[in-house]
């Protein structure tokens, strides 16, 4: 067994133990798997639906992991070894980009124009040839789909079509409108900037679905080392290694994703050893069932992602900008860092987190329900007056106990709260379309820059990724403004006003930044720890 746990700052909350009953034995391991295993299979234990596999419209974790397993993109990273990394897992250096489907690029015009030189003789699984159009078409259906997210590419720089050119088969370049940090990083970082196998997909489009998003909601166009083997909706996602793919084969054969709802089943299989890996798994189940278990490595990192309060800031009363600051006020932050997190968290005081750049604590709201009270008063609404449903995904059991807490402190201040549980692959379909009064959810900035996260969260343009609907014309004028500057003095000024305009008007309430739990078998070789907290299994083995 060995524990690596990097807490932040002076958090270090106890680690409160709760008796988990558990009337299962070493059968469930054979009760939960109805296939035979082998050598070189590694299996995930989750808890939720896979489904929705559309590269470029995918905003579900593991939904893009398995994007990120069968797709390639253009740039990846370098590493830095475990024993050089602060976290003690080996993990991605991102100040030093490298090739992936991209032998090579050039930066033309002090980086306003990219040129890309395309890795020649790739074989993608379906016997195609890697050409420049597979990286054309995915840029043009990731712009043109309407669920897709377009907006990246606006704030990777490209503001239309004609940025982009085909030079030859193996040449592809881009003239950003003005010179972009976000450009390159993105294509290393960002699962919906896969390249799909064009000439496959073609074969599975029609007049009403132009690009086979239906298609691939549920299928696998792929170009990178894994492909699709089988998939039992509710059950399991296999892949199988491609033994064609331009890197070399992958050690592990399959990677076997099981759906495995209850959380006290996947701790049981990870300690049995039935499961090479566990997602899902609470705070504090970690510290009281894993983090001394034999044959587990737990690793606890702490994140630049967030977990947001989400205020759907269009209707009543929540519209009401004293309405959401009295719920800021009436969240009690380390109470919920100790309690629900058992100290695998710290504060979050900015919508740019801690961990980026040009952070700035901004957040006014301390716990207060006195001032939530007189909020609440000055809004004109009275105690029990306000009731407001709050929506999580139920496979996530940080969000479950996270619920309650929420609950019980707006219900103090007089505001009554009605908890919706709802199944992952619904949660998925209202988060995209923001179809919730309020909701819980856990976002990770997939590239680590304020303007990245920024326009994600609150941007009128985002569509999908803005999940309080929140609309402010200055805001999106700064963001605008933020994108195109090449100052770095006055960029940082924009996202400080940025941050301070958020504060002030709080359509999400800022709970906490959770660390990246990894829990896997001491056998488990070759991890490396992605900010965006995606596995890519073509590296690992098992002894």
């Amino acid at each position: 067994m060995f524990v690596r746990i990097i807490l932040n700052g002076a958090t270090r909350g106890r680690h409160m133990k709760r008796s988990l009953t558990i009337l299962l034995s070493l059968l469930v391991g054979l009760a939960v798997f109805g296939s035979v295993a082998f050598a070189e299979d590694f299996t995930v234990a989750v808890g939720a639906e896979l489904e929705g596999w559309d590269p470029h419209t995918a905003i579900f974790f593991l939904a893009n992991e398995i994007n990120w397993n069968t797709y390639d993109r253009l740039i990846t990273f370098e590493t830095i070894p475990a024993d050089q990394s602060p976290y003690g897992v080996e993990m991605i250096d991102s100040s030093k980009p490298k090739g992936m489907l991209a032998e090579s690029w050039d930066l033309l015009e002090d980086g306003k124009v990219v040129v890309f030189h395309l890795r020649k003789g790739v074989i993608f699984p379906s016997g195609n040839e890697f050409t420049a159009e597979d990286v054309r078409y995915s840029i043009e259906r990731k712009w043109e789909i309407p669920d897709a997210s377009r907006w990246i590419l606006n704030v990777m720089g490209l503001s239309t079509l004609d940025n982009m050119e085909v030079i030859d088969d193996y040449t592809i370049k881009f003239t950003l409108d003005t010179p972009n940090a976000i450009f390159l990083p993105g294509w290393a970082f960002l699962s919906t900037m896969s390249i799909v196998d064009s000439a496959e997909l073609k074969k599975h489009v029609t007049a009403d679905d132009p690009y086979g998003h239906n298609y691939l909601n549920l299928n696998i166009v792929p170009t990178g080392p894994y492909e699709l083997e089988s998939y039992v909706p509710g059950s399991e996602v296999i892949l199988k290694a491609y033994d064609g793919y331009w890197g070399g084969k992958p050690t592990i054969d399959r990677i076997i994703y099981k759906v495995v709802p209850e959380e006290a089943n996947r701790i049981l299989l990870l300690k049995n050893g039935d499961v090479d890996m566990a997602y899902f798994i609470s705070a504090e189940q970690v510290a009281s069932q894993l983090m001394n278990a034999s044959g587990v490595n737990v690793f606890s990192i702490p994140t630049a992602g967030t977990e947001y309060f989400n205020l759907q800031t269009t209707k009543e009363p929540l519209y009401n900008t004293l309405v959401r600051r009295a719920i800021a006020y009436a969240v009690p932050y380390d109470d919920l860092i100790e309690n629900v997190m058992y100290g695998f968290a710290s504060r979050a005081t900015s919508p740019v987190p801690t961990l980026t750049a040009y952070h700035k604590d901004v957040y006014p709201y301390d716990y207060n329900p006195t001032k939530a009270r007189e909020l609440l008063a000055e809004a004109g609404y009275g105690p029990g007056e306000v009731t407001l449903t709050l929506s999580y995904r139920l496979d996530n059991p940080d969000e479950e106990a996270l619920a309650i807490y929420l609950k019980d402190a707006l219900e103090d201040v007089g505001i009554n709260v009605v908890i919706d549980k709802v199944a992952s692959s619904r949660f998925s379909e209202m988060r995209g379309v923001q179809d919730y009064e309020t909701s819980l959810l856990f976002w990770i900035p997939y590239v680590n820059s304020p303007i990245y996260q920024l326009s994600y969260g609150y941007a009128s343009s985002s569509g999908c990724c803005n999940y309080g609907r929140y609309s402010n014309a200055t805001f999106d004028a700064m963001i605008d403004a933020a994108i195109k500057e090449t100052d770095p003095v006055k960029q940082e000024g924009l996202v400080n006003a940025m941050q301070e305009l958020i504060a002030g008007e709080v359509p999400i309430v800022l709970l906490y930044h959770p660390n990246r739990q990894i829990t896997m078998r001491d056998n488990v070789n070759g991890y490396v720890y992605w900010t965006n907290f995606l596995v890519r299994y073509e590296v690992m083995s098992k002894d």
